[in-house]
């Protein structure tokens, strides 16, 4: 494989990741305009998913009644994600969310583990409680678990639905070998029907300028359609594990921002509850090269 490909794969994941975490102040800036949440994820999708049908529309003629099914099904899963990260959005801050987000991520294994019995290792096991200990420390207020913030227990539900995505959207695409443009494009789909659904029954559009309308085009243009289309391509041509790595850094890029854009306060708590979820995923992710450096002991024993 080219190396100079997937260099320049993983350097625009890594510029990609950077936008992601701006994307969490630029939720915030769009909340304070008086947007609902149904009305943000409406504008991300129906943007995105212009964007991805201009670029893959010649594959559409290959769809099939199987990938529709299952990628109803992921869809869903993406559109809940997505809705529980706005609405968490409304109530915590956009560093919590951006943090507590990510434990998707070491949520993946134990779910993968409840429907398709794959193993979860210690590894796993400890990233988990690494991970909500960081989570604990980022929401208690007052010291009690009664009264962590709700923001953070929306994005903790948004950290569920975007592991049951990503496990769900593997499994059917190993499985049955879809063309990954075509099974996001179903995804973005599912996800803009049920924004229209939920913005018409539930939201009423602010009485703003035009101008104002910005953060929903940047959403859409950028953290959605430039975001899958990257990641999708990074997936083909680099380790998931340095993926996973460099997409982890969003938290990181999100608190800076929201220090930056939205002057939001540096806390110990966030400093410390932070760490402990990124020190959790990496516990998930770096396994794999634990294992390399085993086998190769191994190796040299001999």
């Amino acid at each position: 494989m080219n190396d100079k490909r997937v260099y320049y794969s993983e350097l625009a994941l890594f510029l990609v990741t950077i936008i992601w975490g701006l994307g969490f102040p630029i939720t915030d800036i769009a909340i304070t305009a008086g947007f609902g949440e149904n009305t943000i994820m409406f504008g991300r999708f129906f943007t995105a998913s212009i964007i991805l049908t201009i670029i893959f529309y010649k594959r559409l003629k290959h769809i099939s009644k199987s990938i529709i099914i299952y990628g109803i099904i992921t869809g869903a899963f993406l559109f809940l994600g997505f809705y529980f990260q706005t609405l968490g959005n409304v109530y915590t801050t956009s560093s919590n969310n951006g943090f507590i987000t990510q434990l998707n991520i070491v949520f993946v294994p134990v779910l993968y583990y409840i429907f398709f019995r794959k193993k979860v290792n210690t590894y796993n096991i400890i990233s988990i409680v690494v991970a909500i200990l960081g989570m604990y420390i980022l929401s208690a207020q007052n010291g009690s678990f009664s009264s962590i913030n709700i923001g953070d227990f929306y994005t903790l539900i948004c950290a569920i639905m975007i592991a049951f995505n990503v496990t769900t959207g593997s499994y059917f695409q190993k499985k049955y070998n879809y063309d990954p443009a075509l099974f996001v494009l179903i995804n973005i789909y599912t996800s803009l029907a049920l924004s229209t659904i939920f913005m018409i029954s539930f939201d009423t559009l602010p009485n703003i300028g035009v101008v104002s309308y910005w953060p929903l085009l940047v959403l859409g243009i950028f953290n959605t359609a430039l975001g899958f289309l990257v990641q999708s391509y990074a997936l083909k041509l680099s380790l998931p594990t340095r993926v996973s790595l460099i997409v982890a850094l969003e938290s990181v890029f999100a608190a800076v921002a929201s220090v930056l854009i939205l002057d939001e306060s540096v806390t110990v708590a966030l400093i410390v509850g932070g760490v402990l979820i990124i020190f959790g995923v990496l516990i998930t992710e770096l396994k794999p090269f634990h294992r390399k450096f085993q086998q190769r002991k191994k190796v040299n024993e001999l």
